[in-house]
């Protein structure tokens, strides 16, 4: 949770010339009915990621900056800028996800299965996969899978849509395919237009920063 809110905070925490403070970070995971954090829990999250190469924490007098790297801990983390090859492709979460605090409501289940199918819906509306092929294809366990798309159903985040389809093997010659789908906020369509408008942000600031700047009539 603490990396998500890192990469979250990111295009505007890089450009700050002083670290944050730790009781900023704990007053903004603490919501009722979450997580209790503290300065040590604090801590302890942060040398966890580190451990995981997912930061490198550099100490500023009596702070710590923090600086996120590619969730593969392979390289520097870089803000999405469109790009479409495998190794930068990403999805959004809508800032309803921090604002509602539904952070603080999901489950560790509820939160994997929702940024599963966040994942796999980026490019599509919907995704089909069974509890056992949630364990085969992403290492959940089918009774976590299950556990984790009932919570997201009673919020009201996660639509199932019930397919039959043609199996010849099967004893009734049928089958059932369940399709999964975000709403609201967090739907396919909503988190393709805030990717739209995140990319167009950067490129006016990229812009801005790129243009020349002028200096008693002249250009420098």
């Amino acid at each position: 949770m603490l990396y998500l809110l890192l990469l979250t905070c990111w295009p505007w925490l890089a450009e700050r010339r002083k670290p944050l403070q730790a009781d900023v970070w704990i007053r903004a995971l603490t919501a009722p009915g979450g997580l209790t954090w503290s300065a040590s829990t604090l801590s302890r999250a942060w040398a966890d990621l580190a451990d995981l190469g997912l930061v490198t924490k550099e100490r500023e007098h009596r702070l710590v900056r923090i600086v996120p790297r590619r969730e593969d801990g392979q390289a520097e983390y870089e803000i999405p800028g469109g790009r479409r090859d495998r190794w930068n492709t990403y999805f959004a979460l809508p800032d309803q996800f921090w604002l509602d605090e539904l952070f603080a409501k999901l489950s560790l289940p509820g939160l994997v299965m929702l940024l599963l199918v966040a994942k796999e819906t980026n490019a599509k509306p919907e995704v089909w996969f069974t509890y056992e092929s949630a364990e085969e294809w992403y290492g959940i366990k089918p009774k976590s899978a299950q556990n984790g798309l009932k919570q997201l159903e009673r919020l009201g985040i996660v639509h199932r849509r019930r397919q039959v389809v043609k199996a010849p093997l099967s004893p009734t010659g049928a089958t059932v395919r369940m399709w999964y789908s975000l709403t609201g906020p967090y739907g396919h369509d909503s988190r393709a237009a805030l990717q739209q408008r995140a990319m167009k942000e950067r490129r006016r600031r990229l812009k801005r920063e790129s243009a020349p700047v002028t200096i008693d009539g002249g250009q420098s």
